[in-house]
């Protein structure tokens, strides 16, 4: 990952706003810009040059894997880097910074000017890395295509291990060691294996029911492999399948083919979203379904942008490298539902499907 390339893309947004200095603390901008997993730490962003801060369980640890100068944090420490750097004025990430800590930077800004008579104006920033983040690079999209391919080798090896009696959780707890022994850090989320009509819930939670024959089998699985994570859901007919089940599903691949079809650059998000529709209303299923219709997908599993036809992000433009789950899905209570997930990529002419 080319972290250094991703801090002057930032400080470019700086040098736009007139900023001083951006603080992020977040355990995903962390990440984003050093590659370093840390549960505490600061990263001070200015105009020219960048510095972490780190407590001593990682001081060592962040000398060794980033190129980024390294401190050990203390409040004398940031305070002098302040004042030895005149900042005038400090950005914060708005969209995540608590009341708490809000209050805690102001403390430490007053110690500041009473210090040194340096006063500092605090600048709210809405998700300062977000247009970053979405359009994801080369070394990113490889180890997503990665993190989906374990998925749908997991996914595989479940299908062939599926049998009369297996209870919802047995079948997460083999995909979990499936993954997890061929290569995955951890999961996405809890995996959602559904039998029967417990697939009408779109996120229920794999229980102790068990698998009977000619059961519809709803599996929503991901993993993650370098911090990026992968999102599937799939359907399965465990023996013969229910009439209206089968229909559902057929009529929900359309809706998912439909949306794929506007899957390229220069499109708005809900327009993925009013495609998919337009096939489910015509077979009169709309309001069977509940939820949007993907999301991004990255160093979260759920991120910007969120892809529906009334959300804040409806006008957002697709672009080459944002990387979206489509995944509609039909339910009906006491029956069962279906729901078919992909991962895709934006490319310069259309989008590559990560899964079969």
């Amino acid at each position: 990952m080319n972290y250094s390339k991703r801090i002057i893309n930032l400080q470019k947004c700086l040098m736009q706003k007139n900023m001083d200095l951006l603080i992020l603390d977040d355990p995903i901008s962390l990440i984003y810009l050093t590659g370093l997993k840390l549960s505490s730490g600061k990263i001070f962003i200015l105009k020219d040059k960048a510095k972490l801060f780190v407590d001593g369980r990682y001081i060592q640890a962040a000398k060794e894997k980033t190129d980024i100068d390294v401190e050990l944090i203390g409040e004398k420490v940031l305070m002098d880097f302040i004042v030895q750097n005149n900042i005038k004025n400090i950005g914060f990430d708005s969209s995540i910074t608590t009341y708490h800590s809000f209050e805690r930077l102001k403390s430490f800004l007053k110690k500041i000017k009473n210090a040194h008579d340096h006063s500092i104006e605090l600048i709210p920033v809405l998700s300062p890395l977000k247009e970053l983040r979405v359009i994801k690079d080369l070394d990113e999209i490889a180890v997503l295509k990665k993190a989906a391919s374990l998925t749908w080798k997991g996914f595989e090896h479940i299908c062939l291990h599926l049998k009369e009696g297996m209870s919802e959780k047995e079948v997460a707890l083999e995909f979990e060691m499936f993954v997890k022994k061929n290569g995955a850090d951890a999961l996405s989320f809890n995996s959602i294996v559904c039998f029967g009509k417990n697939s009408a819930m779109p996120h229920h939670m794999p229980s102790d029911t068990k698998l009977k024959l000619n059961d519809i089998v709803l599996m929503d699985l991901g993993v993650t492999v370098d911090n990026y994570n992968s999102d599937m859901t799939r359907v399965v007919f465990f023996g013969k399948p229910d009439p209206t089940l089968e229909k559902i599903y057929s009529i929900n691949k359309k809706a998912h083919a439909n949306a794929l079809s506007v899957c390229r650059p220069g499109h708005k998000l809900k327009d993925l979203d009013i495609a998919a529709r337009e096939v489910l209303r015509k077979e009169g299923y709309e309001k069977e379904f509940v939820h949007s219709l993907g999301h991004g997908v990255g160093l979260e599993i759920h991120e910007f942008p969120r892809v529906k036809f009334d959300t804040e992000d409806k006008d957002v433009i697709l672009k080459p490298g944002m990387v979206i789950t489509i995944e509609p899905g039909i339910y009906i209570p006491d029956l069962g539902g279906v729901r078919y997930e992909d991962m895709i990529v934006i490319t310069n002419d259309g989008y590559e499907n990560f899964y079969r």
